[in-house]
Parts: C-alpha cells; structure tokens; sequence
C-alpha cells in the first residue's frame, strides 16, 4: 500500500516539472513553439483594427423627403424654412415642376415676387404647358399691372384650359391695355363660366358704354348691382346708358310720400314733382330710369362736379320739361369749366326755346358759336327756322319774315329756304321781293320739282 502511494505522488510530481519547466532540447530565450502562438491567437483577435470607421456616417436625405418638409413648413406659414427645404429639393432633381411651382409659392407668400415669377418662368421654358404655373405667374404680373406680360402668359394658355381665371385675368390685361374688343369677348367667356361675378358684370358694362351699347351696357350694370355691388359711379353710368336710351324719366306714377320733396330719392323712387291738389302725392320715375339713376349717384356721394348737374338738367330737357331745366342750366352755369362752356349754352339755348325765350335761345346759341364755331355755326340756320315758324304759328307775318330772312343770310345757296321766304313774301303781299326769291330758286335749281309752278307765278305777279 505504501509503495502504491509514493508511486502515485512521483508521477504526479513529473507532470508538474513537465509543465513548468523549460524544454532540455532549447535553450532559454528562444521563440515559443507555433503551438504556444495558436494558443495566444483568440486574444490577439479582441484588439480593434485601426482600417474600420469608428462611426456610421448619416445618409443624405431623399429629394422628396426635402419636399414633403418644404411643402408642410409652407402649409403652416413657415416660408423661409420652406424656401430652405424645397431650394435643396429642386437642387437635387430639376425635372419635378412640382417643386418648382411650391418653391414659387413660397416665395410669394413671403412676399418675394420676382423670385417667385423666376421660378415660374422657368417651369413655363419646360412646360408650355403647364396652366397652374402660368395662373400664378400672371397673377403676379397682374397686381403689379404689367398687362402686356399677363397677354404674353395667359394667351398660349388657352388651347390647353379654357376656365374662369384664365378669361378674368385675360380680359382686365386687354382692357387696360384698350383692346376692348378682345376684352369684351374674354369677359363675355368669363361670365358664362362664373355668371355671379359682379366685377365682371360692371366691367363689361363699361365695355358696352364705351362702345355706344347703351341697353347691353344697362344690362351689364343692372346685374352687377343685383349681386350686391353697389357705388355712386356704378349708378351715374346706368344713368348715362339710360339717358342715351332716350329713358329720361321711366313709367311716371303718382305716389304717396309723407314729408318727400321734390328732387329727392324715396326708397326706389324718385319725386318728380307734387301732384297739385293732391296732399304728400307726388309724380314718381321708378329704379329704371335716368333721373333716379343720377340722383342716386349724388345722394350717395358722387363728387359734385358741374358735369353730372349738367346730366340731370338735360334729362329734363330731353324729356321736355322746359321750365325746371331751364332753372337748372341757369343756377349751374357759374360752376361749368370753360372747356364745357360751349356744350353747356347750347343745351341751355334749347332749354330757353322751350320756354318760349327766342332772343335768349339765340343769344346763348351764339355765346356756343362763339367758343366752338366748328362744332355750332352750322345749328344756327336750323335755329332761324325754328324761331321763325314759332312767330309763323302765332301769326306773326313779320317776325316770321325777319327769321327767315336771316336764315337765308346764313345759307344764301339754300333754294329751300329761298322758296319759303318767297311764300312768306306772298303771303305779305310783297309780291316784287316775292318774285325774286323764286328767280333765286330757279336760278340755283333749274330742274327744281315746282319749276312750272313758280314760273306761272312770276308770271301772275309781274303782270299784276
């Protein structure tokens, strides 16, 4: 049992001098055996190699990510951020118009126009036909009123998208540009897609008034106000479009007005005058007439210039109401400028012949002649005549004679009026001055239709 134990203990002892002790075949120093070196190798592995990147570089970000941001910052008002986000999108891929048009959104609602047109412009270079590019774009230029490049836009546009804002804008550029013919016709088209445009109703009026369509432009100006637009100058132009339709004063009814006045404005009313014998009664021109018309402009506040007095007293004259137009044209003469002068006497010369005042019509008529002979001196031949039956008509032989020997003075080569003086000349039993009035006829028209019959009567008189 001993032996067996020493043993044990001497074989264990050589195990452990084999494993701690050198190797009798190497000297000491000498480089460990590969098996020693496989054996390290796992923990040469653990040290980090100095060729990897410490960290991960961030990945740039996608061009429509850059838009969607651009175009969520734009929504909620933040424009620079907005301009910042969609510059680098359009950076990063040029060929998306959409970002393009956002961009130039954005700088307008950041109120920078002109970078906002430049992008616009160049989305049109691409696409002529992109529609929405060119409404923006000729928005910008039509605040700033640049109409001839509205025109240059919007035309081309055409032939891809026929809508409203294309006409509307169209139509104002031509119109400020005078091309009221190509504007008539866009607004027209304007109208027939939005028919409740009030704008578009009074500026097609001023089209038709400007052009002498006075039903079609009182039309235009009726419908604008039924959709609610309302002014002082809306309501002179209707006026105007139906004193040259000859309605001066409407379908005149008689109504009751407590403490109304003569003049005045009542509801859709306007009062002519007092229905004598008739207490608070008074003669009423409805809505659709001239005279309510302008005085609604005044009693709402038009500027009080002489040219809109002189309007309302020549409604009265044209519509024979002597005696009130004549006051008017009398109180507002002081007032008119002297480039009107010569228009103004001529109507108030009209207004004095209706009243029965012949010297003062014709003494106005010359005070007319006098400032614009051109557009006057041939009226007052006409006006000789006119004085001179008025005298014929109340039996005034020789006042008759008088007026028309003056109209025969102002055109000594008129055989019609040669013959009437002959006639009035018979007719006084002057019969030599007669006879030769009739020889004027004959001799200025030997073919004249009564040749035989002044012959005969040359004849009767010189023989008498």
């Amino acid at each position: 049992m001993r032996l067996h134990n020493k043993f044990h203990l001497l074989t264990v002892g050589f195990m452990l001098a084999a494993c701690s002790a050198p190797s009798l075949a190497e000297p000491e120093g000498a480089d460990p055996q590969p098996e020693a070196e496989a054996a390290e190798a796992p923990a040469a592995e653990e040290e980090p190699s100095e060729a990897e990147p410490t960290e991960a570089e961030p990945a740039k970000p996608e061009p429509e990510d850059l838009f969607s941001d651009g175009r969520d910052a734009l929504f909620k008002g933040q424009y620079a951020k907005a301009i910042e986000l969609l510059t680098k999108a359009v950076d990063a891929d040029k060929t998306k118009t959409g970002y393009r048009l956002h961009l130039a959104r954005a700088y307008r609602y950041a109120g920078k126009d002109d970078e906002a047109a430049g992008q616009l412009e160049g989305i049109l270079k691409t696409s002529p036909d992109h529609v929405d590019a060119g409404q923006a774009l000729a928005e910008i230029y039509s605040a700033a009123e640049k109409w001839q490049d509205v025109v240059r836009v919007l035309e081309p546009l055409l032939k891809y998208r026929h809508d409203y804002p294309t006409y509307h804008m169209l139509a104002e550029a031509q119109y400020n540009l005078d091309d009221h013919e190509k504007a008539r016709k866009h607004y027209e088209e304007a109208l027939k897609l939005n028919p409740q445009s009030a704008s578009d109703h009074y500026a097609l009026g001023n089209i038709y008034l400007s052009g002498n369509f006075f039903a079609l432009a009182a039309g235009s100006y009726q419908s604008a106000l039924r959709l609610g637009l309302d002014s002082p100058v809306l309501r002179y132009k209707l006026g105007s479009a139906y004193f040259n339709l000859r309605n001066y004063f409407g379908r005149i009814s008689a109504r009751q007005v407590a403490s109304g006045a003569a003049g005045e404005i009542n509801d859709r009313w306007y009062l002519i005058e007092p229905v004598p014998g008739r207490k608070d009664v008074f003669r009423c021109a409805p809505e659709a007439s001239a005279v309510y018309q302008i005085a609604k402009a005044v009693a709402d506040g038009i500027e009080d210039r002489p040219d809109i007095h002189v309007l309302r007293a020549t409604i009265y004259l044209n519509a024979r109401r002597y005696a009130k137009a004549y006051e008017m044209f009398t109180d507002i003469g002081p007032t008119v400028p002297d480039e009107d002068k010569a228009l103004f006497y001529y109507y108030h010369a009209q207004a004095a012949f209706g009243t029965g005042q012949y010297d003062r019509y014709l003494e106005l008529l010359g005070e007319a002649i006098k400032l614009d002979a051109a557009a006057y001196e041939a009226t007052l031949v006409d006006a000789y005549l006119k004085v001179a039956d008025q005298h014929n008509q109340a039996g005034k032989l020789q006042k008759y004679i008088e007026f028309l020997a003056l109209a025969v003075s102002e055109s000594p080569q008129t055989a019609s009026l040669h013959l009437k003086l002959g006639y009035a000349h018979e007719e006084a039993q002057q019969y030599e001055k007669a006879i030769a009035q009739w020889r004027m006829v004959l001799d200025l028209e030997p073919d004249h239709p009564q040749r035989m019959k002044l012959l005969n009567l040359i004849d009767k008189y010189r023989s008498s």
